[in-house]
């Protein structure tokens, strides 16, 4: 039982809250631009505009991230701009191989890609961006 509440702790269901509602915001946003736009360039606004909701709530709301001056705030938007950066590419690239060339829906692509990123975001927010300091 110890373990259970290790693993469902605040912090994982503060980003479950928040993270289903960046994944909401990204997954309408790609829905409805798909609708007027190429699924690629749907993607690809879906993803920057995502990113940036979601580098606010899990700052301020999940990892309760204070930095104490302006270079450990830019040292915080690097390292969230390289994880996301990666998770973005992954997001984007996956979405487009399961397209192109598994020849899956691009709504379901981008949906079950978005899981794969939900997790990466999770672990690499935690452990490489929102570090807590010692």
């Amino acid at each position: 039982m110890k373990r259970l509440k290790d693993i469902i702790n605040k912090q994982v269901i503060d980003y479950l809250i928040w993270g289903g509602s960046t994944t909401l915001v990204n997954l309408v946003l790609y829905t409805l631009l798909c609708m007027i736009v190429d699924y690629r360039i749907a993607n690809l606004i879906a993803i920057i505009v995502c990113k940036i909701y979601a580098y606010i709530v899990n700052k301020f709301f999940v990892f309760c991230s204070r930095c104490s001056d302006m270079r450990e705030l830019l040292r915080e938007v690097f390292r969230y701009v390289l994880s996301r950066g990666f998770t973005g590419i992954v997001d984007y690239v996956g979405v487009l191989v399961l397209v192109e060339v598994v020849d899956v829906h691009k709504l379901v692509s981008k949906y079950a890609i978005t899981v794969l990123v939900m997790v990466l975001n999770y672990i690499l927010g935690k452990y490489a961006v929102f570090k807590k300091k010692k």
